[in-house]
């Protein structure tokens, strides 16, 4: 949904009906008046989210839909895509698999820092006397819209520390037999995945499980029973690893050709069309964007 509106770069009437800068004008003078220059990003918008003040010329009557869900053709047919949607659907993806994805540090890092700079902004506004009372409201629709953006990146943090707290599974985090699970695991085979606040969560932790299984249980039998990283006979490890059975919804951007079900069928993952498959299966099509977890 696009949030500018013909009327969001164009004057705006003061309550006397004479024409004035408007609300946009004067959340980025304030911009400018802070430190001579509009904060980056906090020209004139370029997108939704750079353009929290957009709502200074919305309509009665405008809603809000929700996230969109985008195709990747899509995506390259549009100049700019604003990184709080992007966040957005990293979440998505995240929520949408098992496994743990690569962490989009870049983008939390931007959403945060135009979050930063827009709050100084409204800072600055309340404070300006000249604000008026419908301006105020206006600012009340912009610090909404921050709150939100703040809880996209919550939610993107915690879904990533839940799988590595509890495996990927969709049980509280509170269940102790699925605590931690995933941790040995992302330490030894994915680490590159984790940013550097995950990676020492797992480390701790690994350390603190090793030490209590080494103390309580692990001392008291033989040395060839102590091993907690030993592989079977049949090939099963004891670090837990995500299941590349697990079912997932994706959308195909691309023709990802033909997968094998389990009943001796076969699947064709044909462009434009849905599928709930399991995640081995199409795990390289969304690495590559031919595919879109819903």
């Amino acid at each position: 949904m696009d949030w500018e509106t013909s009327s969001a770069s164009g004057p705006s009437r003061s309550r006397s009906g004479t024409s004035g800068p408007s609300f946009l004008d004067r959340l980025t003078g304030a911009a400018r008046s802070n430190g001579g220059t509009p904060a980056p990003g906090y020209g004139p918008p370029t997108s939704d989210f750079d353009a929290y003040s957009t709502y200074a010329g919305t309509e009665a009557g405008d809603v809000y839909n929700g996230p969109e869900v985008f195709t990747q053709q899509q995506l390259s047919q549009s100049e700019v895509e604003d990184d709080l949607r992007l966040l957005e659907r990293a979440w998505v993806k995240e929520r949408g698999v098992a496994d743990v994805l690569q962490w989009e540090g870049e983008l939390v890092d931007s959403v945060l820092d135009k979050v930063e700079q827009q709050g100084k902004m409204l800072t600055l506004l309340r404070a300006d006397p000249s604000t008026s009372e419908e301006e105020h409201f206006r600012l009340v629709l912009v610090q909404t819209e921050m709150e939100r953006a703040k809880y996209v990146v919550r939610s993107y943090v915690r879904v990533r520390l839940h799988k590595v707290s509890t495996c990927g599974e969709p049980s509280p985090p509170t269940a102790n037999s699925q605590v931690e699970k995933y941790a040995k695991h992302l330490l030894t085979t994915s680490s590159n995945l984790l940013s550097g606040a995950e990676r020492q969560h797992a480390e701790r932790y690994s350390t603190l499980i090793d030490q209590h299984f080494k103390s309580s249980v692990l001392d008291s039998l033989p040395p060839w029973l102590q091993g907690t990283e030993d592989t079977g006979n049949d090939g099963t490890s004891m670090v837990p690893r995500p299941d590349e059975k697990a079912l997932v919804l994706v959308y195909c951007n691309k023709d990802c050709g033909e997968i094998a079900l389990e009943n001796g069928g076969s699947a064709v993952l044909a462009k434009g069309t849905s599928h709930i498959v399991q995640w081995g299966e199409v795990e390289r099509w969304v690495g590559l964007g031919w595919a879109e977890v819903l």
